[in-house]
């Protein structure tokens, strides 16, 4: 339980966006009439009136609790108008009213009203984020829209480019949001129900499914993962934002994993949805390829724009390779004078190593354990045997100076030898 509470936390969002929202909504929509305002209550009342006769388990105890709490929060304004139409009742006798029906149900079907609170928590809580994500798709589809069009205009000035890279920046942030919030959503709905799923009563695997096509679970991932796609195919990313892209496509595909399975179990008998479910598969394999790809680009990109002849590669292994042979052949080419090979020595650390690729990139590749440490040790060690081929080699140097010395003493002695015995003796 404790656990389950943790869980519930780490996943607690706001609802103050979710109000402000849907108060902004209504400012822009038709203001209804007194006669519509307490026809709606009546209709909403009186459905929860009759879900509660009908109430069988713990999960449509927590739904209509929670559905009591929307109607006291939805008419909390109209106070005054609900106590004339109500007369001789009153708006709050009625909201009353409801939750000791609803605690009377529950006592008459042995449901503890702990059980009943934490999944109206959670309950709740998929509703509200059931509202963010549709607020954070909306916003992201006209983020993204407004991105095709800077791109086929074909931005040119300076203004144009740093306001797609603000659009290109808010729906990042966007994208990301919306994908933990559809986490957190499926999370909280299903912890409503418990782990096996397959053992789920089918009354109340029919209310999980039920409430999985009200929140349209399946189709907004799909479209989640569609959009992380087109965004990748419709910018052009770099260095830190590529790595954490694919970190992201990595961690979406780690949850689909486990939750594609569930969903499969729970729409074992609906062929649509088995497509549907295929389809996401299809499209999160498909980004992660992408994301693969324009990172290993991205990552040449680096070379070539620097006219650094390495060779091309698009997986680990082939970077480590091509690499480590540029290293070796640059360490290697002693027909090359020594200058030379130190001058493409320092414009390689200026222009590409130092700047990039060992400051921000192998870190970022062998964090996210594209590379191992022991192949960026290879690189350091393959970088550090080119460097030391370029430093002047004092061999000959030292020769030089043991022939110098030969010569001398054999002069010496020469001279030495060939001196008459007096001079010899004298000098002696």
């Amino acid at each position: 339980m404790k656990q389950l509470i943790e869980r519930v936390n780490r996943y607690r969002f706001s609802l103050s966006a979710v109000i402000v929202l849907g108060l902004a909504c209504s400012a822009f929509a038709q203001p209804k009439s007194d006669y519509e305002i307490v026809k709606s209550f009546q209709t909403k009342y009186k459905a929860i009136k009759e879900a509660i006769r009908s109430a069988k388990t713990v999960q449509e105890c927590a739904d209509i609790s929670a559905n009591i709490a929307e109607l006291e929060t939805e008419y909390s304004a109209d106070t005054t108008l609900l106590n004339k139409a109500l007369y001789p009742n009153k708006y709050d006798d009625e909201i009353n009213n409801a939750q000791i029906d609803l605690q009377m149900a529950q006592s008459r079907l042995g449901i503890i009203e702990s059980q009943v609170n934490r999944i109206s928590e959670l309950e709740f809580q998929v509703r509200s984020l059931s509202g963010k994500i549709d607020s954070l798709t909306n916003a992201n589809t006209k983020l993204m829209a407004s991105l095709d069009v800077m791109a086929k205009a074909l931005v040119r000035n300076r203004s144009e480019i740093d306001s797609m890279k603000r659009i290109i920046g808010r729906l990042r942030q966007g994208l990301r949001a919306r994908d933990a919030a559809i986490f957190a959503l499926v999370d909280s709905m299903f912890m409503q129900y418990g782990t096996n799923l397959q053992t789920l009563p089918e009354r109340q695997k029919g209310m999980l499914i039920g409430k999985m096509q009200r929140h349209n679970v399946v189709g907004t991932i799909r479209q989640a993962a569609e959009q992380n796609l087109k965004f990748l195919e419709t910018t052009e990313l770099s260095g830190k934002d590529l790595v954490q892209t694919l970190r992201e496509q990595h961690k979406f595909k780690s949850y689909w994993k486990g939750l594609g399975p569930r969903l499969t179990s729970i729409y074992v008998n609906s062929r649509d949805r088995e497509r549907e479910i295929a389809n996401i598969d299809t499209v999160i394999a498909q980004w992660g390829r992408k994301a693969d790809s324009a990172l290993w680009a991205g990552l040449y990109k680096e070379f070539t724009s620097n006219k650094v002849p390495v060779d091309s590669f698009s997986n680990a292994n082939e970077f480590v390779a091509s690499l480590s042979n540029y290293f070796d052949t640059q360490g290697g080419n002693l027909k090359a004078p020594g200058t030379e090979r130190a001058s493409r020595l320092r414009y390689f650390l200026k222009n590409v190593w130092n700047p990039s690729v060992n400051s921000q990139w192998l870190p970022m590749l062998v964090d996210e354990g594209i590379l191992t440490q022991a192949q960026d040790n290879q690189l350091q060690n393959k970088l550090l045997a080119w460097e030391e081929g370029t430093k002047p080699s004092y061999t000959l140097l030292y020769v030089v100076i043991i022939l110098v010395l030969i010569a001398v003493i054999v002069f010496f002695m020469r001279r030495r030898k060939h001196l008459p015995p007096s001079q010899f003796t004298s000098q002696n």
